[in-house]
């Protein structure tokens, strides 16, 4: 068995997260320019609003084999805060072997270290592979997202 390491990303890691979080986005049918990715990148790599890690098999010099994002908000029932995992995404051939249940524990590690009233994310209701995984790791606990378009 391959040992999964989660660590945050490095500068060298932007081709490939580019990679991922495209495959991530092209699940959500979703597309964006190539600035967001830039803009994107710069934050996770500033660390100060937008956070995540990326997940490599057999050790450091490897290549991202999954990525997820990750931010604080404040919560109006609670001083503390919520952690929102937004994005989490692991590359077909490597499904299967623990690399994304790795990620969600090392942001779940985070969140503890901060003192989190929760750490919540989202799925579509369709995501029946993924679910196996969320079921086993959180509660379902029935909402619906709903999302208002502003513009």
């Amino acid at each position: 068995m391959s040992e999964i390491l989660v660590t945050p990303f490095r500068a060298e890691d932007r081709p490939r997260w580019g990679e991922l979080w495209r495959g991530y986005l092209d699940f959500y049918e979703t597309n964006l320019p190539d600035s967001i990715y830039d803009h994107t990148w710069t934050r996770l790599m500033e660390g100060k609003t937008i956070f995540g890690f990326g997940a490599r098999l057999d050790g450091a010099g490897a290549p991202l084999v999954g990525i997820t994002h990750y931010l604080f908000h404040d919560h109006a029932w609670s001083p503390k805060q919520v952690c929102y995992l937004q994005d989490l995404f692991v590359d077909a051939t490597a499904r299967g072997t623990g690399c994304g249940r790795a990620l969600i524990e090392r942001v779940a590690q985070v969140a503890r270290e901060r003192d989190c009233l929760r750490l919540y994310w989202t799925t579509k209701e369709d995501n029946t592979t993924a679910r196996l995984l969320y079921d086993r790791l959180a509660k379902f606990n029935g909402f619906i997202r709903y999302d208002y378009a502003l513009g």
